[in-house]
């Protein structure tokens, strides 16, 4: 005997359809993932410290420059001042343009666009990847927040990476050309 919760569920996984769960999974994964990169912009992201200044910021505080004061800076030429205002005038843009190009992907992920948010993935991942290069003589130690933006626009990038090569084997399939031989799949 069959219940109505049952049939519906034969029904949702009947062959040649996806199961609920993996629909949702589908539509729901790449905007989660971007949503998780943009919080951990509010966790402990760098400790910077040079000669005998040292402050400890956010993600949030270095992209709206607001970078608590460390201590005055010695060094010649390349950072005088306040050690906060050396870690804003370096790394502040590059700290926007990952968060803009998160934020930007997961809007593109809610709207459900399929092209787009795996090469804001790309922007935000290579933005952070870039921040280490920019500290200059200071030293920088990252922290939560950092490692975790890292991983999440890193996990992103590889899923649109995933769907864009699914798709571009699908249009081979249309067209009638074999699939390629890297893929495994038979002539």
């Amino acid at each position: 005997m069959e219940t109505a919760g049952s049939s519906q569920r034969s029904e949702a996984n009947a062959p040649g359809e996806r199961p609920a769960f993996r629909e949702l999974r589908r539509r729901w994964l790449s905007p989660s993932l971007f949503a998780l990169a943009a919080l951990a912009f509010l966790l402990p992201f760098a400790t910077v410290s040079c000669d005998n200044a040292k402050t400890t910021f956010t993600g949030i505080q270095l992209v709206t420059r607001s970078v608590p004061r460390g201590g005055r800076v010695n060094e010649a030429g390349s950072c005088t001042g306040d050690l906060s205002g050396c870690v804003e005038r370096r790394s502040s843009d590059t700290a926007r343009a990952a968060l803009a190009a998160t934020v930007i992907g997961l809007l593109l992920g809610l709207f459900r666009l399929q092209r787009g948010p795996g090469w804001c993935a790309a922007a935000g991942f290579a933005a952070m990847l870039t921040l280490p290069f920019e500290s200059g003589d200071a030293d920088v130690r990252y922290h939560a927040g950092y490692w975790l933006i890292l991983f999440f626009i890193a996990w992103a990038g590889g899923l649109h990476f995933k769907r864009a090569v699914r798709r571009w084997l699908d249009r081979r399939a249309a067209l009638g050309k074999r699939p390629p031989r890297w893929t495994g799949a038979p002539p």
